[in-house]
């Protein structure tokens, strides 16, 4: 299923309808701050975004200590076998409350063809199913503006087994050196727009910035400021028109 939300959506910062029962939901930075009372709010808010992420490609370690190959799996598959790990009380319901609008207590379930799903128990008919969960990927995706680039796609079995014990010392690296440090993109995002941007956000509007805008806000100074450098270059005669990338110079793209 191709499934993409337009940005003009995105900027506008509101909820999208997608069933009678369940509308996706655009969080605030002020939503994000709220999570764990403040309390590695940001490390907890990544955590939830890749819990309902559920890429196998970043899941590849777990999912070949299963005995899955991360690349006959899809995301709803991922997300389900997620279900059975041990996770904090409520993290479910707290990651997907983010995301929707309507607040709901979610549990796994089975149709009666064998396919998985997830129910409220407050409104049997409010449902997560593969199709449903597709749109929220995707929502989760385009708020946090996350991106395939760097993934790489092994040529044959031998590969894809190096890139898995790769990533697996990686991960065990990670964890040993960096288990306790905070996480501060979002905080960064926010310092950086704040005071280095346009003056659109400050400080004092911070909360109520959807997180699209705090991502968005921090993109478009990139490529406005290099747009700005190309043309500087470009009328010094230090760079040539024909070295240059045409897209280069629309800022807003």
């Amino acid at each position: 299923m191709d499934i993409t939300f337009e940005k003009a959506l995105l900027m506008s910062g509101n909820d999208y309808r997608l069933t009678p029962h369940l509308s996706l939901h655009h969080p605030t930075v002020g939503e994000m701050l709220q999570i764990n009372g403040g309390y590695s709010c940001e490390r907890t808010y990544w955590q939830y975004v890749q819990f309902l992420l559920s890429d196998p490609y970043s899941n590849m370690v777990f999912l070949d200590d299963i005995g899955k190959n991360f690349m006959e799996v899809s995301p709803f598959e991922v997300f389900m076998l997620q279900l059975e790990q041990p996770f904090p009380p409520d993290f479910m319901d707290n990651a997907l409350q983010l995301f929707l609008t309507e607040k709901h207590h979610f549990v796994k379930s089975r149709y009666a063809d064998g396919s998985f799903c997830l129910v409220s128990t407050d409104d049997p008919d409010c449902q997560i199913d593969r199709e449903i969960y597709e749109y929220l990927y995707e929502w989760v995706r385009a708020v946090n503006q996350v991106s395939d680039s760097g993934k790489i796609r092994p040529a044959d079995e031998c590969a894809r087994q190096i890139l898995i014990e790769d990533t697996r010392r990686e991960l065990r690296k990670k964890q040993k050196e960096h288990d306790d440090e905070p996480i501060n993109r979002i905080g960064n995002l926010m310092s950086a727009v704040s005071f280095g941007g346009n003056g659109v956000v400050t400080p004092f509007n911070l909360p109520s910035c959807k997180l699209y805008w705090l991502f968005e806000a921090f993109h478009i100074e990139n490529n406005k400021s290099n747009a700005s450098h190309i043309l500087d270059g470009l009328y010094h005669g230090t760079l040539n028109s024909k070295d240059v990338n045409k897209e280069e110079l629309d800022w807003t793209r």
